[in-house]
């Protein structure tokens, strides 16, 4: 008689699921489309300093105002830049 097969994957490596290889990829600052330091960010009306923190550490610019601002302020502001971060209250 043959000898019991053994279950199917045994003995192989394992593979990465495509989301855990998508975040690596997004890891690799190769991956990244456009610089992380040339991507402007604003944040209005006091997102907190951990928030920040985090996006500054990972390399982007970031410019964080305890306000919002006037619709002319903010026409001239978004200009040049990435993404706008708000809170809820701003309409």
């Amino acid at each position: 008689p043959l000898p019991p097969r053994p279950p199917r994957g045994a003995g192989m490596a394992p593979t990465a699921s495509p989301l855990k290889r998508k975040a690596d990829a997004l890891e690799d600052d190769q991956a990244t489309s456009f610089p992380k330091n040339k991507i402007k960010i604003l944040l209005l009306e006091g997102v907190s300093q951990k928030g920040i923190d985090l996006l500054r550490n990972d390399g982007f610019q970031v410019e964080a105002l305890k306000t919002a601002l006037t619709e002319d302020q903010l026409l001239e502001k978004v200009k040049d830049l990435h993404i706008l971060g708000i809170r809820s209250k701003t309409q």
